[in-house]
């Protein structure tokens, strides 16, 4: 027999920017919400940290604390390092997080909203019932609920147990490690302007490496993209990242005295799943497949998906309607807000690490401020459809200028 220990008018599994800012927004409108996670908070989570300055915008309630440092600029290299482009402006182009300290800091906003969190607590089965949702949990207690949000990363229970997810062919698969420095020594090194880098198929791995200089750390990891079926294995990704940081010492590219932190890895969704509702049930963040994968940034869309299932959940439990007909309008908001930006950022991935095309395209890129000027724009402000096919135009132009050797 179930014991039913609570109810509550939605269960949010996943406590990270999705779930705690779906609680966020739901308990504003009053509705009763337990937001639930595996592990205990504070944790670390496998990211570069950043922030893009749409996010900033869209949800201005994120304060300076939560904030480590911003950046103003950056370089994105060939795999040969002999080509790169540079971007330097006076404005922040994106902001760092420490994770840790940035999904807490989340959570605690929901908390203050009227959020019911528990921490150190796993989801283990959800059963979806005419009248209601039942969520089981790891201490053989269960809660039940009007709806469930599935926010609980890339592996979700919710979204295999729901049968909507897990269809991932391709994953991206990373190591990471926040290394520690003072600040003193940050500011001499990548000036207070906190430059990041990124270096396109390092040692010709389908991937990339990036650094990200915080405020008292520096971010160091790299990724490669890998079939589900693929039997490349952590050490060796181990060994390739050894590999990357040494190279970045060897060129002072980071400062070379370290003090090592601890390294990390996870994986990420490169695709959406093709439906992230179901009776009672929406799915967002990584358990939905909502990532850029050019960029490796997720919490910009796992916000604002977060954002769009409270909406849905409260108009849904406003209605009475709890079935996937009335919650598919979760997928018609952010396929409309950040859908076909998703599927461009695909493109130019493949595009950019198909063969050697990096190095041709990067220098191309490398002679055409403009066009990068361009490119920044619609990354930082996500104006895709104004800018995408001026951006077309114009590297068309520029390739064809290159070939004929104008």
């Amino acid at each position: 027999m179930v014991k039913i220990v609570s109810s509550y008018d939605v269960v949010i599994v996943g406590a990270g920017p999705a779930g705690a800012t779906a609680a966020k927004f739901l308990s504003e409108k009053g509705v009763k919400v337990l937001l639930l996670d595996k592990n205990r908070f504070p944790r670390d989570k496998p990211c570069g940290g950043v922030l893009s300055v749409k996010t900033l915008k869209r949800f201005s309630y994120i304060s300076e604390e939560l904030i480590s440092s911003y950046s103003f600029g950056g370089r994105i290299y060939s795999s040969s390092q002999n080509h790169h482009i540079e971007v330097q402006l006076e404005k922040p182009i994106a902001a760092f997080v420490v994770r840790k300290d940035f999904d807490h800091g989340l959570v605690q906003l929901a908390v203050k909203s009227g959020t019911s969190f528990r921490d150190g607590v796993s989801a283990t089965d959800i059963q979806i019932l005419k009248e209601k949702a039942i969520v089981r949990l790891d201490n053989g207690d269960s809660v039940e609920s009007e709806l469930v949000i599935g926010a609980d990363g890339v592996w979700s229970m919710i979204a295999k147990k729901s049968g909507l997810g897990q269809h991932y062919p391709y994953v991206g698969r990373c190591l990471y490690e926040e290394i520690p420095y003072a600040q003193n020594v940050l500011d001499e090194h990548f000036t207070k302007k906190r430059t990041f880098q990124m270096y396109l198929k390092f040692r010709g791995v389908y991937g990339f490496g990036w650094v990200a200089p915080k405020k008292d750390c520096v971010n160091v990891g790299i990724g490669e993209i890998q079939s589900t079926g693929s039997q490349r294995t952590k050490h060796s990704l181990q060994e390739l990242y050894h590999e990357y940081l040494h190279f970045l010492k060897e060129h002072k590219l980071i400062p070379t005295i370290i003090s090592p932190g601890k390294t990390q890895g996870g994986f990420l969704p490169l695709h959406p799943l093709d439906k992230t509702f179901a009776d009672r049930i929406l799915l967002c963040g990584d358990a939905a497949g909502q990532m850029n994968p050019l960029t490796g940034d997720g919490i910009h869309y796992a916000m604002s998906a977060g954002k769009f299932a409270a909406d849905t959940c409260a108009m849904a439990i406003e209605s009475s309607k709890t079935n996937a007909s009335f919650l598919s309008k979760y997928q018609t908001l952010w396929k409309n807000d950040f859908g076909e930006e998703m599927k461009l950022c695909g493109r130019v991935l493949k595009m950019l690490l198909k063969g050697n095309r990096d190095e041709k395209y990067i220098r191309l890129l490398s002679r055409d401020q403009q066009i990068v000027d361009l490119l920044l724009t619609m990354a930082t402000e996500g104006r895709i459809q104004e800018y995408q096919w001026k951006i077309i135009r114009r590297f068309v132009s520029l390739y064809v200028r290159d070939f004929f050797g104008l």
